[in-house]
């Protein structure tokens, strides 16, 4: 995430290492972006390169050094390229290099959630929609909140938020763009499923397929009164549905976008 002097992102340096360690989280140099951890897999990012880094990473916590690159920001993940101010509903989301009044600001960081993405946009509209026919909605899940716009969303309207995703980078990224607008939420690390069961008005799951399904299949999954599903294709939706026949939903509504869909839903 950005910290001064560094106002916007430019160009990524990523350093990949095998193995992780906790220590690489929170490095002090200003230049630091963050520390992306997958499994035995850690990639820590900079706004500038950093030579001597793979040697000292190695020598210090024991980690075996992959590869670097260079990326300009606009090209890295889902594209961010362009990133301005939009509205979803009376909700404006800018990135905090471009502040607007009364606009949510988020640093997009380097995670999932930049805004661009179609599941995150089709998310944010089926949220408006559901939120001013079915709600308000007073407690919530953001399940793989990424860089937390549907965490800002809920709570700016007024909602209690918990938020949880498995990367410690996105934990961290939406804590901050909470910090950023004076919101408050409970975000926390780790795998969904430890979470269960879900007590809520209403969960928000932008997933992937694999794991969809196997909340789905859960009881202590289906507690909710809403939810809005999405992180899959049409192909991939023959499958959501027939895990939504088999349990206690009904869809209310479908949304499509760029070749992703959304699903909003009612426990019946």
């Amino acid at each position: 995430m950005l910290r001064p002097p560094h106002k916007r992102y430019h160009h990524l340096y990523l350093y990949a290492f095998s193995g992780t360690h906790p220590a690489l989280r929170d490095l002090p140099d200003p230049d630091f972006i963050g520390c992306w951890e997958e499994e035995d897999l850690t990639v820590l990012f900079f706004h500038r390169e950093k030579p001597q880094l793979p040697s000292w990473v190695e020598k210090n916590f024991g980690l075996s050094f992959e590869l670097s690159a260079r990326v300009p920001f606009e090209e890295w993940g889902e594209g961010r390229q362009d990133l301005k101010p939009f509205r979803v509903g009376s909700l404006t989301f800018t990135p905090v290099w471009d502040p607007q009044p009364g606009a949510l600001l988020y640093d997009p960081g380097v995670v999932f959630g930049s805004g661009r993405h179609p599941t995150t946009r089709l998310m944010l509209q089926a949220f408006w929609e559901l939120w001013n026919s079915e709600g308000p909605f007073h407690e919530v899940w953001d399940l793989g909140c990424g860089s937390g716009l549907l965490t800002l969303a809920a709570a700016k309207l007024g909602a209690r938020v918990r938020a949880v995703d498995r990367n410690p980078l996105c934990v961290r990224l939406t804590r901050h763009n909470l910090s950023l607008n004076h919101l408050h939420a409970e975000v926390n690390e780790g795998d969904i499923r430890e979470f269960l069961p879900l007590e809520a008005d209403l969960v928000l799951a932008n997933l992937y397929k694999g794991l969809l399904l196997d909340l789905l299949g859960l009881p202590s999954f289906q507690r909710a009164r809403y939810y809005l599903l999405s992180g899959f294709n049409p192909t991939m939706e023959k499958e959501i549905r027939r895990a939504l026949e088999a349990g206690p939903f009904k869809i209310l509504k479908r949304y499509q976008k760029e070749g992703w869909v959304c699903l909003a839903i009612r426990k019946i």
